[in-house]
């Protein structure tokens, strides 16, 4: 993390801005979360790891092309929701 990106992260902390981090989410066909991937990170290791727990533990509708249930990635933006 280069010094503008983390003054910038320690200004969003010290003013409670909430984190966002961008990640893929695979679902199944029961609309199981697979997998997750994180594209664009927050800039804190622990907020990206709370948003990975919270993505994994997340309940999503099957995705069905026409009567079929099928397998599909989905992007999802994650806020943080309690900061100090």
């Amino acid at each position: 993390m280069n010094l503008l990106n983390k003054l910038f992260a320690e200004a969003n902390i010290a003013q409670g801005t909430p984190k966002r981090v961008s990640a893929r989410v695979l679902l199944n066909e029961a609309g199981k979360v697979q997998d997750v991937r994180i594209k664009q990170g927050s800039g804190d290791p622990a907020i990206d790891r709370q948003a990975m727990s919270e993505l994994k533990n997340a309940r999503y509708a099957p995705c069905r092309l026409g009567s079929k249930a099928v397998r599909i990635w989905y992007d999802v933006v994650w806020t943080s929701h309690n900061q100090p």
